[in-house]
């Protein structure tokens, strides 16, 4: 068993950077206990480079280094903004049929723990995803689960849960959108249970 871990190890200090990170990753996803943290740690791994000049800078400036961690975390949380269809409150309330000047809906609805609010750019945005514009109405499952998740303490991370994919039940794509496709209810709430047991 020693020599097999050693031949393991020689092989795996063989690989580069980015065929390491490519490995994590997808063995990552075969864990079930480890699959609500393969974004975040994928995320660092491939954000190491950049880290690692932060930790050159922090030695010699500890401010710049403040300075540039806050920038990564910055451009990681914008990525999801930039990636994904967001409505603002406005939006929210045409979606959900009420007028347009009704835009304490949104705000309502973040405050029950139902719907995913995310502080950008000095406003708050809501991830298109949750709401049935057919239906005029917030997904029931994503209601469900948002409150489960504790969307109002941390909103980024349940977002980031929502729109990146899983590879649950090697299903590729992301609850999201599963929620969007229907039919799936019973999966995102085992994928729920997954991420609130650990």
């Amino acid at each position: 068993m020693l020599v097999d871990r050693d031949r393991a190890r020689d092989s795996i200090h063989a690989l580069s950077d980015e065929d390491l990170v490519d490995l994590l990753a997808a063995e990552i996803s075969r864990r079930p206990n480890l699959r609500p943290v393969r974004d975040d740690v994928t995320a660092l791994l491939a954000m190491s480079p950049a880290l690692a000049l932060q930790h050159e800078r922090a030695v010699t400036n500890p401010a710049a280094a403040a300075v540039a961690r806050t920038r990564i975390v910055t451009s990681a949380l914008n990525s999801i903004v930039d990636e994904h269809e967001m409505l603002d409150s406005t939006a929210v309330s045409r979606v959900l049929g009420k007028a347009p000047s009704s835009r304490n809906t949104a705000s309502r609805l973040a405050a029950a723990g139902t719907v995913i609010a995310l502080p950008a750019s000095g406003q708050k945005l809501y991830p298109a995803f949750q709401f049935d514009a057919e239906r005029r109405e917030v997904r029931p499952i994503v209601a469900d689960i948002n409150q489960r998740l504790g969307v109002r303490n941390d909103p980024w991370g349940v977002a980031s849960w929502w729109l990146n994919p899983t590879a649950f039940a090697d299903d590729p794509r992301s609850p999201a959108e599963l929620a969007v496709a229907g039919g799936h209810e019973q999966d995102l709430q085992d994928m729920a249970d997954d991420l609130t047991q650990d």
